[in-house]
């Protein structure tokens, strides 16, 4: 029996398709199977950003929510929800959440195209949508610091990043909303637009 190599999330971004993820969640995948409603659907690498550890793929699903992307990087201090799959399924299958805020404006060794949160990112997490209340995705949640360098110290690639990388390939995302939408709103969204993904 083959297995699923590794692990990570996802996120719709278009009506055709299209979905963000970490680079790493996707390196040397022989396939990417995409989990939606109970089926395994294979997905296309499209582009990948190895520097910044990002990867657009396409599946053959249109899903019926997708994700805005803001127009506007992170503040100091914004309040923002990880969403995604940590932990793979064995905690359960369901989407998970996690709230907290932004901590600093540069990654890792001062890596201007991340953001640090103290929301929490586990392993799985990652390249799942960082989002604000407004339902628009500010960052894509990347690997965190191991927990014995470290506690609460999580990373996201900011959304102006994430632009420019699929500005490159044609992608075009949709507007975001100005508006803050309600916790049911929100919570409809992140379940229909965020997936998990698998690596064979």
């Amino acid at each position: 029996m083959r297995r699923a190599a590794a692990s990570g999330t996802g996120f719709f971004v278009s009506r055709s398709g299209h979905i963000i993820t970490n680079h790493h969640v996707i390196d040397q995948c022989k396939a990417v199977k995409v989990n939606f409603k109970g089926d395994e659907i294979e997905a296309k690498i499209l582009a990948i950003d190895k520097t910044n550890d990002l990867a657009i793929l396409k599946a053959k699903i249109n899903p019926s929510k997708v994700f805005a992307v803001s127009n506007k990087d992170v503040a100091l201090l914004e309040d923002v929800i990880v969403a995604g799959f940590p932990l793979g399924k064995k905690v359960s299958s369901a989407i998970k959440t996690h709230k907290g805020s932004v901590t600093a404006l540069a990654g890792f060794g001062d890596n201007y195209s991340n953001f640090q949160t103290d929301a929490t990112i586990n392993q799985g997490n990652s390249g799942g949508p960082i989002i604000t209340q407004k339902g628009n995705v500010v960052g894509v949640a990347v690997q965190l610091i191991a927990a014995e360098h470290a506690q609460n110290v999580f990373f996201g690639v900011k959304s102006s990043t994430l632009k420019t990388f699929a500005n490159a390939n044609s992608i075009n995302f949709l507007p975001p909303n100005n508006r803050e939408m309600s916790n049911e709103d929100l919570g409809k969204l992140i379940t229909e637009a965020t997936v998990f993904l698998e690596c064979w």
